[in-house]
């Protein structure tokens, strides 16, 4: 998933394309550090769907990963041109763009996982809400799974046993409310019956 961290001008744009020191700057890289940018490699239809104007991540800084962000703008002709760089932990932190470090994808994907089971549960075949909702939830999960299995912070199998246990988890608390509600209702028919 592409996050837009900042936002920048034509002139900005020009400027950090055509003078590194720039775009060093720019970049917050240590000034000792050689950055590389380059055009990047993005077909026309993909840049279409970027919008202009703004510095995106597009690689987060897992493991020893340098993040990669994408820089994209519309010249004078409006022509969409995009430029793409490696970025510093530095950077993003300026950006208010932290990391993703693995606990926290794990939570994420936990998280994500219970909302869409919670939304499976609810979502009756005549209610097009309650099919929305488990869409979105569904769409949502299978992003950041898909995301996670790209950084290799979890294999399929890890995935498939975190899957496992929140579903067991859940349909166990599930029992346990019925159970209660089946109680309560046979409390309340007792004493009404008194």
């Amino acid at each position: 998933m592409m996050k837009k961290i900042t936002s920048l001008s034509n002139d900005q744009f020009k400027t950090l394309v055509s003078d590194k020191r720039e775009l060093k700057k720019f970049m917050k890289h240590p000034q000792n550090e050689k950055i590389e940018a380059d055009w990047a490699n993005i077909s026309e239809k993909q840049l279409q769907d970027i919008p202009s104007g703004a510095v995106y991540l597009t690689q987060s800084a897992i493991g020893g990963e340098k993040p990669q962000v994408l820089l994209v703008s519309t010249d004078e002709k409006g022509q969409k041109q995009a430029y793409e760089s490696e970025t510093t932990l530095d950077f993003l932190k300026s950006h208010d763009v932290n990391p993703v470090l693995e606990k926290d994808r794990e939570t994420q994907l936990k998280t994500s996982y219970i909302t869409f089971l919670q939304a499976h549960d609810k979502e009756k075949p005549q209610d097009i809400d309650s099919m929305l909702a488990r869409v979105n939830a569904e769409n949502d999960y299978v992003m950041l799974k898909s995301s996670a299995l790209k950084e290799n912070t979890f294999t399929p199998d890890q995935l498939k046993g975190m899957e496992n246990e929140l579903s067991h988890q859940f349909q166990a608390r599930k029992q346990a409310q019925e159970k209660d509600r089946y109680q309560e209702d046979y409390k309340q028919e007792v004493l009404e019956v008194l």
